[in-house]
């Protein structure tokens, strides 16, 4: 059986998401419920403490939503990480965020307790960020040459081998926190292979 797929839309962007409907339940948080309906995409359900929104902006969110949670302000969680708990109680685990990056360093550093420790998929119009696991890993060059970049970030010591992309390289060390995977490039039409002792972020960029 395959698991259930949810959409969480916390910011504005550009992409297309009509294109989630019929696979995913679709989930607004805050602001993103807005972008939600104007791109006339059905909110199956829409939660948050609703803070960064207007009375008006408010009642049009309760009115196009099958369902409506809101959070109390003075919670433990950040709205997104709320929200993916309270998904993981329905049993939705293929999580995809669409999110902006924040002016606020310590809201961007929340990408990486998303992606390690709640294993989602980020997007946004300029990145795609998820996790790889350790072992072998394959990517597919038709799922991803719109990118430019590719970059592997590790919390643990990792060992890496990089084949098929611009910088190859065969069992190199990988330090937690460190940028030495930083900046490197598809091959057109080839399809990479990075293996790696420990599970990595990987983020690419347009």
């Amino acid at each position: 059986m395959k698991d259930k797929k949810a959409l969480l839309v916390i910011s504005k962007t550009n992409i297309n998401l009509k294109l989630f409907e019929k696979t995913h339940l679709i989930v607004g948080i805050e602001r993103g419920c807005l972008d939600l309906i104007e791109k006339q995409v059905s909110i199956d359900i829409s939660m948050s403490d609703f803070d960064q929104v207007t009375d008006s902006e408010l009642k049009l969110i309760k009115e196009k939503s099958k369902e409506f949670i809101s959070f109390n302000s003075k919670k433990d969680f950040l709205d997104g990480i709320a929200a993916i708990y309270h998904l993981k109680s329905m049993n939705y685990k293929d999580i995809t965020m669409v999110v902006n990056p924040s002016k606020r360093y310590d809201m961007n550093l929340t990408i990486i307790e998303y992606v390690f420790k709640h294993n989602l998929k980020v997007i946004n119009d300029n990145s795609v960020i998820f996790k790889l696991n350790s072992g072998e890993n394959s990517l597919d060059f038709n799922n991803y040459q719109d990118y430019t970049y590719v970059s592997l970030f590790s919390l643990k010591e990792n060992i890496i081998t990089i084949e098929g992309m611009k910088y190859e390289v065969k069992e190199a060390n990988l330090e937690a926190f460190n940028s030495f995977a930083y900046s490197n490039e598809f091959i057109s039409y080839v399809n990479p292979k990075i293996v790696c002792k420990e599970e990595l972020m990987i983020i690419m960029t347009k």
